[in-house]
């Protein structure tokens, strides 16, 4: 018998591949192994932001004097409506 061994980004991921995997004929076995530790791939989009880069942003985003969150908010909405007008 030969072995493959196979990292994917997600635990979602991996299952949905391990499903497909035991349906394949000639596939012996499949199993899900715990994460790998140290092994993060910290540029991935897809990757949840920490706790502490979540306090970070937020903190950058109140020391803005850029906009407040109403006026944030009034322009979004104002983008939109130009949006759809162009649709």
């Amino acid at each position: 018998m030969h072995a493959i061994t196979v990292t994917t980004d997600t635990a979602a991921n991996a299952k949905f591949l391990a499903f497909f995997l035991k349906k394949v004929r000639y596939v012996k076995s499949v199993s899900v192994n715990p994460p790998l530790k140290g092994k993060f791939n910290w540029i991935s989009p897809s990757r949840p932001a920490t706790d502490e880069e979540l306090e970070q942003m937020l903190a950058e985003c109140e020391a803005s004097a850029l906009l407040s969150a109403e006026e944030a908010r009034k322009k979004t909405l104002r983008e939109i409506k130009e949006w759809r007008k162009q649709r």
